[in-house]
This record gives structure tokens, C-alpha cells and sequence, in this order.
């Protein structure tokens, strides 16, 4: 009588780390946002000041009028990690039925590798959101420059007067 030969769980293994070492090169999460437009190598030095901005105090209202209306796009994605994961799995699997021997562990090897790429890329533009926002300018009455980001601008204009309180310009 015949022997069966149980099927090895090795073949799930290879894809799995396949997967797990081609997460570990995407790109950190993103919350779409700048955080910061002084970063990197051009922010100022530690305790820096800019003697030209300042915050204002919670609940200051300013008057002025409007000088410039810039759009600003950000984009909000996602890490591309599930898609990462999911196609190293599928493609290992599928790599896993090509082949025999040797030939069938480099198929594994190649499909993971390739479905981890490819889902990576898949989840990214299927997980991105561009937004726009509206970066805003203000003449103050007294002579200083207040620039707010709002996402919706309602009815401003530039030339027309506005009012300035909580981050948000405000036609006056």
C-alpha cells in the first residue's frame, strides 16, 4: 500500500515572510496634512523665533481685507500595508501551483514577491484622497499679515474685507 505524503506547511511560510520584509518598506502613515512646513532641512534652528508671526490668543477676532486666496492640495492615503500582505498571500499561493521541485519554491518566491508589490500599489491608489483647501491672506487694519488654511471659503473674495477668528477668514 501507498504511502500519502501530507502536504508541507512550508510553502505558507514563504509568502508570509515575503510579505512581512516587503511591509517593512513602505512608506510610514501619512495623515495627509503637512505637518509643518518648517521641517527637515529647512527648519529653523532649535528656539528659533520669527519675529514676523506670531498666534493669536484663543478668541481674537482681527478685521482686514483679503489679499490673496491660494488653493493648497493635500492627499491623504493609506500605507499600503493590507495590500501588501494580502497580495504576497495571494501571490504565493498562486505562484505556489506553478511548477514542480525547485522550480515551484522560486514560483512561490516570485509570486509573493510580485502580488506584495503589486498590492501594495493597488491599496495606495485606491486608498488615496486629495482634498483641497484654501490658503488665505489677510491685510489686517493694523498693517500685519494674517494667513489662516480653511477648507471652505464660503463667499470670500480677494479685495473684499473679512474677519479673522479661529483659524478662519470670514467675509465682514
Amino acid at each position: 500500500m501507498r504511502k500519502m505524503r501530507t502536504p508541507s506547511k512550508t510553502w505558507l511560510i514563504v509568502p508570509v515572510a515575503a510579505a512581512a520584509a516587503l511591509a517593512g518598506c513602505a512608506a510610514p502613515y501619512n495623515s495627509g496634512y503637512d505637518q509643518g512646513y518648517n521641517t527637515g532641512y529647512n527648519a529653523p534652528p532649535p528656539g528659533y523665533q520669527n519675529p514676523h508671526t506670531s498666534q493669536a490668543p484663543a478668541g481674537a477676532v482681527y478685521y482686514g481685507r483679503v489679499e490673496s486666496i491660494e488653493p493648497v492640495t493635500t492627499t491623504q492615503g493609506s500605507s499600503g500595508l493590507l495590500g501588501t500582505v494580502i497580495g504576497g498571500a495571494a501571490g504565493g499561493l498562486l505562484g505556489h501551483q506553478i511548477g514542480g521541485g525547485s522550480g515551484q519554491t522560486a514560483a512561490t518566491i516570485g509570486g509573493a514577491v510580485v502580488g506584495a508589490v503589486a498590492g501594495n500599489q493597488i491599496e495606495k491608489r485606491a486608498g488615496s484622497n486629495t482634498q483641497t483647501a484654501y490658503r488665505v491672506n489677510v491685510r489686517l487694519d493694523d498693517g500685519r499679515l494674517a494667513t489662516v488654511t480653511q477648507s471652505n471659503l464660503g463667499s470670500l473674495q480677494v479685495g473684499m474685507r473679512a474677519r479673522v477668528a479661529n483659524d478662519m477668514a470670514t467675509p465682514y
